[in-house]
């Protein structure tokens, strides 16, 4: 194991270096990604921390795939992730497995790619769509056959921390794969 102090030092260093040489979007992705595990370190276990926080995390998260598809014209990425006007709690790391297979089976640099994020709170209600388009992973990727237990997890996960006080859809179709998370807040 890496001691966080080290590999945060290590981060600063390396984004230095990319602002010295320009490097905007290097600079951008590492500032990113060091947030992010400042979020991992120190929010993750929580209990409830503020919708707001994971917001930033949710940003962040979709930034940085950005950095690599932006360039590519068959790839459209859009993200309508409001923070929310009066401060509300979630458990934290809830969202981000509808964020994480959206990119991990909807983006292909050889075929048109769509995914689509929306969250918006209205009076302690948040409403989260994720939609994206779904390709089948060639014959040589190593996460072929592997299935995954992010759904699961957070399917487990609202039912325990969100007893009827939540409702997921999630449609899938050959091409496109679509979720609806409503979850009341207190």
């Amino acid at each position: 194991q890496i001691n966080p102090h080290f590999l945060f030092n290590a981060l600063n260093t390396i984004y230095g270096t990319a602002l010295q040489e320009g490097a905007e979007r290097t600079s951008e992705g590492i500032e990113k990604l060091g947030d992010m595990m400042r979020f991992m370190l120190h929010e993750n276990m929580q209990d409830k921390i503020a919708l707001t926080r994971e917001v930033e995390y949710l940003n962040n998260y979709i930034s940085l795939p950005r950095l690599r598809t932006d360039a590519h014209a068959n790839i459209n990425i859009e993200a309508h992730v409001e923070q929310p006007v009066t401060p509300v709690q979630i458990a934290p790391m809830l969202l981000i497995p509808f964020v994480e297979n959206a990119f991990k089976h909807g983006i292909s640099f050889r075929e048109p790619s769509q995914i689509k994020i929306t969250l918006e709170v209205n009076d302690k209600t948040l409403n989260f769509d994720v939609h994206n388009s779904k390709h089948e992973r060639s014959e040589d990727d190593p996460e072929k056959n592997k299935s995954g237990i992010g759904l699961t997890n957070v399917k487990q996960r609202l039912q325990l921390l969100y007893p009827r006080r939540h409702e997921l859809i999630i449609r899938e179709t050959g091409k496109e794969f679509f979720v609806h998370l409503t979850l009341q807040l207190q």
